[in-house]
């Protein structure tokens, strides 16, 4: 079913691959970006609109109209080095998804899917040694940490939710498969691979939106 997706994140690298697919999709996107310049995407049913996603003003002017929303923001740092220093607030993500939800509520808006990461919460017991170490003794743990503080946001919203919580995001081919996993006695079940691609990470979000089994869920998602 056509849907007009609000989209924060559309000038990363996966946002704009949601962006690619969602039009091709014949969905309508409208993506809130702080620089519409780094959207080289010019399409009839894709509005770009310039500003804060943390901002509850251009949040609620941007979003009137959509039924949908898909985030690809991340906690971003100056390299993809995990020792590297956040550009932004620990909050960041945390901050902007409490002030989405209130601008969701604002338009009547219910359903909004998330990219998150594999290895926050439950998942961390699952995850492989070498990203639990990183995790607890890098600066990648800042965002894994503002990630769980989005799901604590959520999951008290009332909303129609889903976070994917991707392994590591790499370059597999964007065609196989996507594994969704869950913790189960401790264990994640199935078990997951390390990667996957971007691409195959944008489909499932775009693709999610129409999943009623995915409601209040959020799988770790991998490709085979």
């Amino acid at each position: 079913m056509s849907k007009h997706i609000f989209l924060l994140g559309g000038s990363g690298r996966t946002g704009l691959l949601v962006i690619e697919k969602a039009l091709a999709s014949g969905h309508k996107v409208t993506a809130l970006v702080r620089n519409t310049a780094k959207v080289e995407i010019s399409h009839a049913n894709l509005t770009l609109f310039e500003g804060s996603p943390s901002s509850a003003k251009d949040l609620a002017a941007a979003m009137q109209g959509c039924d949908s929303v898909i985030v690809t923001l991340n906690n971003s740092r100056q390299t993809d080095s995990p020792f590297s220093k956040i550009i932004n607030s620990d909050t960041l993500l945390t901050d902007t998804i409490s002030e989405t939800v209130a601008a969701m509520k604002g338009h009547g808006i219910t359903r909004i899917s998330m990219l998150s990461a594999a290895g926050t919460t439950d998942t961390f017991v699952t995850a492989p040694w070498v990203m639990r170490l990183m995790i607890k003794h890098t600066n990648l743990g800042h965002a894994y940490r503002d990630h769980e503080g989005v799901q604590a946001v959520l999951e008290a919203s009332g909303l129609d939710w889903t976070l994917g919580r991707a392994m590591m995001l790499g370059k597999k081919p964007g065609t196989a498969p996507v594994i969704e996993s869950y913790v189960v006695n401790g264990k994640a079940d199935p078990k997951p691979a390390m990667q996957i691609s971007r691409a195959s990470v944008a489909q499932w979000l775009i693709d999610s939106l129409d999943r009623d089994d995915l409601a209040a869920k959020a799988p770790m998602i991998s490709q085979k």
